[in-house]
């Protein structure tokens, strides 16, 4: 499609990480790292693409529904102090930036796109930033303060107002019909036969059959409609630090300013276990200042050992007991995106195998990838304690996945009778075994029938 390969821009996390790969396996030579510098892209003006204000039209282009479509988007930090070796911030983003304005951008937004009711800020480290103060009075400046709420402003006269003005035609004719037909819907009786006449009069029923010219014709006698009958209930604002904060960093001065905006949730990560005690203490403070609903990202699979997984677990749920706070924990695979395991799919970390994978994302997908409160529900999903977490580690995984019907039948039990009646070279083999987590033809993966009587539950 690209007749001259130079004219082809590929930019991007894929064409900073694997800028080398790219060049070697296509010719093409990628934009390496942010647009932060003029004529990056075009030679003949000095925009910085990087500053601009986002283009919100682009959810409404796309038939996919982003979860936070009704937020702001944007940084107030750039880069990380830190150099973790799991992690690709120092290489997409080297230079720690440690404030960059947010008001404007936000006016800018409102002005085109309409108020939005959160605010997503996607810093990766915004605690090292010796101005965080300022970003937290910008913040609260912005209308982000505790107890702030919002009010959804009129989304079609936004849509109307953007087709007039020629942006995005695309998005702003979908986002149009798209709240009409809504609107027809909620209406009843003759007001609805009202509306349903005008628009089959002007071919608005169908977005297929739907032109920019019809719409803008009869555009102030369906707004007329829209504003009598669609009402927004005030709402309240949030603000989510989306990558999270530094567990480390957190201390009474920087928790208190935390509180002081409608941060729903504090998201903190436990990625080792020997980071356990500035990871209590940041929850603890955060359970002080009136935070009390938090969101846990756990790395698992790099250089940590399954103990360490359920170990944190356990400390979150115990936490979520003693404070009264809501964690939510979130298992997160390892996988390289640098060095030689780069394009391994199949990875696995020095302490893992493929049956500990396969069952921690067993259990996974019986919590939908979430570990909540509640230690009676964390006992049955993850064990009750570290013995009863390595026999899930090794139980079959359908039994794992069905866990309450396994149990009820009988074969849960069977299985571990039949484990624990393995001597201790048998029970060596049979782990090997089951933790390469190849069962396809069990009666060639040992001469031992009382293991063959182990595996046969795994098939």
């Amino acid at each position: 499609m690209v007749k001259d390969i130079s004219q082809l821009k590929v930019g991007g996390v894929t064409a900073t990480v694997l800028y080398h790969d790219i060049i070697e396996q296509t010719g093409i030579v990628p934009i390496k790292g942010m647009l932060d510098k003029p004529g990056m892209l075009d030679k003949d003006n000095d925009i910085i693409v990087d500053s601009l204000s986002l283009d919100y039209s682009i959810l409404d282009e796309i038939d996919y529904l982003y979860p936070e479509n009704g937020a702001y988007y944007g940084y107030m930090t750039r880069g990380c102090i830190r150099k973790c070796s799991f992690c690709a911030v120092p290489t997409l983003e080297p230079r720690y930036n440690e404030f960059i304005p947010l008001t404007k951008k936000i006016e800018e937004t409102k002005a085109r796109f309409g108020d939005k009711r959160n605010l997503l800020l996607l810093d990766n480290n915004v605690l090292a930033s010796e101005r965080f103060p300022e970003i937290i009075e910008e913040i609260i400046a912005s209308g982000f303060y505790k107890g702030a709420k919002f009010i959804e402003p009129n989304q079609f006269e936004i849509a109307i107002k953007n087709l007039q003005d020629g942006i995005n035609d695309i998005a702003y004719l979908k986002k149009a019909h798209k709240l009409i037909i809504l609107l027809l819907n909620k209406l009843k009786n003759v007001n609805q036969q009202n509306l349903y006449n005008l628009l089959d009069k002007y071919s608005l029923l169908e977005y297929e059959s739907t032109t920019k010219e019809n719409l803008l014709e009869v555009e102030s006698l369906i707004n007329e409609i829209y504003v009598k009958h669609i009402h927004h209930v005030p709402r309240l604002r949030y603000v989510d630090f989306n990558q999270g904060v530094d567990a480390r960093l957190i201390n009474s001065d920087n928790i208190k300013l935390l509180s002081k905006i409608p941060i729903s949730p504090l998201r903190v990560a436990f990625d080792r276990m020997k980071y356990e005690k500035d990871y209590v203490n940041a929850i603890k403070l955060a359970a002080e200042y009136g935070i009390k609903n938090l969101s846990n990202y756990l790395l698992f699979n790099d250089k940590d050992k399954p103990i360490e997984l359920y170990q944190r677990l356990r400390i979150n749920v115990d936490l979520c007991e003693n404070l009264g706070v809501n964690i939510y924990s979130f298992p997160m695979k390892f996988h390289p995106i640098m060095g030689k395991d780069r394009f391994n799919r199949e990875y696995i970390g020095k302490h893992w195998n493929r049956k500990y994978i396969r069952a921690i994302q067993a259990i996974l997908n019986a919590t939908k990838g979430k570990v909540g409160k509640g230690k009676s529900f964390f006992n049955k999903a993850f064990g009750k304690d570290e013995e009863e977490f390595f026999k899930l580690l090794y139980m079959p995984e359908t039994y794992i996945i069905f866990r309450l019907f396994f149990e009820k039948i009988g074969f849960t039990d069977e299985w571990w009778h039949s484990f624990k009646e393995l001597n201790e070279t048998e029970k060596n083999e049979a782990k090997l075994i089951i933790e390469s987590n190849n069962f396809s033809n069990i009666s060639l993966l040992t001469h031992s029938n009382k293991i063959k009587e182990v595996l046969k539950h795994y098939t």
